[in-house]
C-alpha cells in the first residue's frame, strides 16, 4: 500500500513545465552533457545490505549506471524502458525521471534529501542556470592544486632546489625544507587511490569556525555557512562527481566508476539537516600548510584526532586511517577508493585564497584529502564543482596541464611530472604530460586542448585519462 501511495504522488507531482532556462552557451551544454537520461532511484528506509548491493547490481544488468550513491539515493542513469524491472526489484521506493514536488516525503536522511533536492534543480534546469553563472566567471590559474615538495624530500629522487619555486607553497614565508615529510604510504605501494576505478567513498566536511580563532582569539568568528549556501555547495560537489562517471561511462570499453558522498557534518534530527562542522579556526584566514589543525577538529569528533603536539604528519595520518575505515565500511563497503574533501567558506568580503596564496589544493597525489574553498582564487561559489572535479583528478593521480605566470607555477614538462612518483611512474614513459601548457624542460608537446587538468574545462584530454588509470 506504501509503495502504491508513493507512486501515486510521484505521477502526481511530475514537472510539466520548465520553470527555469535551459544552457544558453555550447559550455554551458557541455557541462552538462550528463543531464540527458539522468534518473533517481530512492530506496527504502530500512533497506538491507543484502537488498542496496542488489539494487546495485539489477542497474548494471539493466544496463543502467550509478553516479552518486547518497544514503537511500542513487542518481545515475538507467534506460526508461527498464524503469519497470528496477522499480520491482526489492528495497526500492521509486525511479524517477523528473522533479518531484516534495522530496521530503520520498526520504528523510540528509543525504538522501540533498541528493533528491539537486536532481530536482537538475531535471528543472535550474542548475544550469548556476552552470551558466559559473561559466561566466574565469578566476586565476589553478595555483594551489598540487603541492608535492613532501614527496620529494622523502624520497629524496628530485633535488629540492629543482622543485622549490615551482609550487605555490614553496613562495610560503612559513615554508621549512628541513620540516618536509610524507604521509603514511602516499608515495609507496600500495598506493592510495591508485586508479579511478570501480567505487569511491568520499567523506564530506563543511568547516565553520566556532568563535574566536584559536591562534588569534582577537578575531571573532568571521564567517558562517547559511542554509542557501550549503545547499550550493553540495549541488556543486554532486556535478563534479557525475561529471567523472560520465567520462568514464564513455569510454570505450566503458570504465565502472561510482562515488559515495557520505556527509560527516553534525546532523540535527529534529531539523532533518545538517551542521557545518565547528572548528576552532576561520581556515581562509590562515596559511594552507596550517590545515591540519582544523583537519583535526573534524577528525577528532570520530575518534580520529591526533595527540598533542599536533603536526601535520600526524593528522595526515590520522586521516589516512580515517579513510581506510570508511573504505572497508561494514554497511556500504568496501570500496575501491576513499578520500576526505574539506569545503572551506569563504564569502565576500573574505579572501579567495589562503596567507600563502593557495586556493584549492591536495597535499599529495593519491590523497587523502582535497580542500576546497567556497570562493577559489576568484572562481566562485558556481565553480566548487570545476575545482572539486579538478582536485579529483589529483587524488588519482592525475597531472596539472596548466601555467600561472604570476607564480611560475603548474606543469613543466611534457614527458612526466615532476611531482608524480606514484603508480604510473611517468619518469619511465608510462604516463606522458603531453598536454602540458608551458613546458620548461625543452620536451615536445602536442597540440594544446582542453581539459579538466588545465583550465577545469568540462572534457578530459587523453594524458589525463592514462594518468588516471583508464
Amino acid at each position: 500500500m506504501r509503495k502504491a501511495a508513493l507512486a501515486l504522488i510521484i505521477l502526481l507531482s511530475i514537472s510539466t513545465t520548465q520553470l527555469y532556462a535551459v544552457c544558453k552557451t555550447e559550455a554551458c551544454k557541455q557541462a552538462v552533457a550528463w543531464k540527458n537520461g539522468y534518473t533517481a532511484v530512492v530506496l527504502d528506509d530500512n533497506i538491507s545490505r543484502e537488498d542496496y548491493f542488489a539494487v546495485l547490481d539489477a542497474v548494471k544488468a539493466n544496463n543502467g549506471v550509478v553516479a552518486i550513491e547518497a544514503e537511500r539515493v542513487l542518481l545515475g542513469w538507467i534506460p526508461i524502458t527498464k524503469a519497470g524491472k528496477i522499480r520491482a526489484t526489492r528495497g526500492v521506493s521509486a525511479v524517477l525521471y523528473e522533479a518531484v514536488q516534495r522530496p521530503d516525503v520520498l526520504v528523510r536522511r540528509g543525504d538522501a534529501l540533498l541528493a533528491l533536492s539537486f536532481f530536482n534543480r537538475v531535471r528543472s534546469g535550474e542548475f544550469e542556470d548556476t552552470l551558466e553563472a559559473g561559466l561566466a566567471v574565469r578566476g586565476h590559474p589553478l595555483t594551489g592544486d598540487v603541492t608535492q615538495l613532501k614527496g620529494f624530500a622523502q624520497n629524496g629522487t628530485q633535488q629540492l632546489s629543482d622543485f622549490i619555486g615551482r609550487t605555490s607553497r614553496g613562495k610560503s614565508p612559513t615554508f621549512k625544507p628541513s620540516a618536509l615529510s610524507v604521509p603514511c604510504c602516499m608515495y609507496y605501494p600500495p598506493w592510495h587511490n591508485a586508479q579511478m576505478r570501480g567505487r569511491i567513498t568520499v567523506q564530506l566536511f563543511n568547516l565553520d569556525s566556532s568563535g574566536p580563532d584559536a591562534d588569534n582569539l582577537s578575531t571573532s568568528n568571521l564567517y558562517t555557512w547559511t542554509d542557501t549556501d550549503y545547499g550550493i555547495s553540495r549541488d556543486q560537489v554532486f556535478s563534479a562527481y557525475t561529471f567523472w562517471v560520465n567520462q568514464a561511462a564513455s569510454q570505450s570499453p566503458p570504465i565502472t566508476l561510482s562515488f559515495r558522498v557520505e556527509t560527516e557534518d553534525p546532523f540535527n534530527r529534529h531539523t532533518r539537516s545538517f551542521m557545518p562542522t565547528p572548528t576552532s579556526y576561520e581556515p581562509i584566514l590562515h596559511y594552507s600548510t596550517d590545515d591540519y589543525k582544523w583537519e583535526n577538529d573534524a577528525l577528532a569528533m570520530y575518534g580520529y584526532g591526533s595527540p598533542s603536539p599536533l603536526t601535520t604528519d600526524a593528522v595526515y595520518y590520522q586521516n589516512v586511517a580515517f579513510n581506510d575505515s570508511k573504505q572497508y565500511d561494514s554497511t556500504y563497503g568496501p570500496f575501491d577508493g576513499s578520500y576526505t574533501l574539506y569545503l572551506v567558506y569563504n564569502p565576500s568580503p573574505a579572501a579567495d585564497h589562503f596567507l600563502d596564496g593557495i586556493g584549492s589544493y591536495v597535499p599529495n597525489l593519491g590523497g587523502p584529502a582535497a580542500t576546497v574553498p567556497w570562493n577559489s582564487l576568484g572562481w566562485g561559489p558556481y565553480n566548487i564543482g570545476r575545482n572539486v572535479a579538478h582536485e579529483t583528478g589529483h587524488i588519482f593521480w592525475a597531472c596539472d596541464e596548466y601555467w600561472n605566470t604570476a607564480n611560475q607555477t603548474g606543469c613543466h614538462s611534457c614527458t612526466y611530472c615532476t611531482y608524480n612518483l606514484g603508480p604510473r611512474n611517468q619518469q619511465n614513459g608510462l604516463a606522458d604530460n603531453a598536454n602540458c601548457e608551458h613546458p620548461t624542460d625543452g620536451s615536445s608537446c602536442d597540440t594544446m586542448t582542453a581539459c579538466m587538468m588545465k583550465g577545469a574545462d568540462y572534457v578530459l584530454c587523453s594524458h589525463t585519462k592514462v594518468q588516471i588509470g583508464w
